[in-house]
């Protein structure tokens, strides 16, 4: 099969992605509206790029809006309207503990709704940022707005990571232990996999 981009419908072409890049780490990002509304929500369309410097990178897409004569437009995910305003979110890693209420704040909320009260989750107040992170998340990335590329649907937002908070059962004075963590990663559709099965292989030596 031959998926030529220019002629295939975004849907496919978005399923396909979904399918074959995977699995992709979940980035859940809080942030903080001007007026001081907290928001929660997780992204799949997240990697890190840099260690020097630290930036990390989240594609936003966009939320389709129906009016009432059935029109249907594309407006701005209170996540990257938050972003923008402020220059600021935090980024918190995923458990497997903590993925039903990674869930439950992925729902299409209206901007006036906490996502953190919706989880049942609590906050804990940053070091160099004002959104909060997840206090019960066991890593989590205070980032300024490092740069923002705006797409006809999504855009693409990169951070610079200002500071990291690492609970100290995951760190083991050299690296993650994921025993520990056990990040989630995600799938196509609804589907997610655990780290739970892993295999090490040595960089060759040229």
């Amino acid at each position: 099969m031959l998926i030529d981009c220019a002629k295939s419908e975004s849907e496919t072409i978005y399923k396909v992605l979904l399918g074959c890049v995977v699995p992709r780490p979940i980035g859940w990002v809080s942030t903080q509206s001007l007026s001081g509304v907290l928001n929660l929500a997780p992204f799949s369309f997240f990697n890190a790029f840099s260690a020097e410097p630290p930036i990390i990178g989240l594609g936003i897409g966009m939320k389709r809006k129906k009016s009432e004569d059935g029109t249907v437009s594309f407006v701005q995910k209170d996540t990257l309207a938050n972003i923008i305003e402020t220059e600021e979110f935090v980024v918190n890693v995923v458990s497997l503990q903590l993925a039903e209420q990674m869930n439950r704040s992925s729902g299409e909320f209206d901007s006036s709704i906490n996502e953190f009260e919706q989880a049942q989750l609590s906050t804990e107040p940053s070091t160099a940022v004002k959104p909060p992170r997840v206090k019960e998340s066991m890593v989590s990335l205070e980032c300024r707005l490092f740069q923002r590329i705006e797409l006809p649907k999504s855009s693409i937002v990169l951070g610079q990571v200002i500071c990291m908070h690492v609970k100290d059962e995951v760190w083991n004075g050299n690296s993650i232990v994921h025993d520990i963590l056990q990040p989630i990663g995600r799938l196509g559709g609804s589907a997610y996999c655990k780290t739970d099965s892993t295999f090490e292989m040595a960089r060759p030596r040229v």
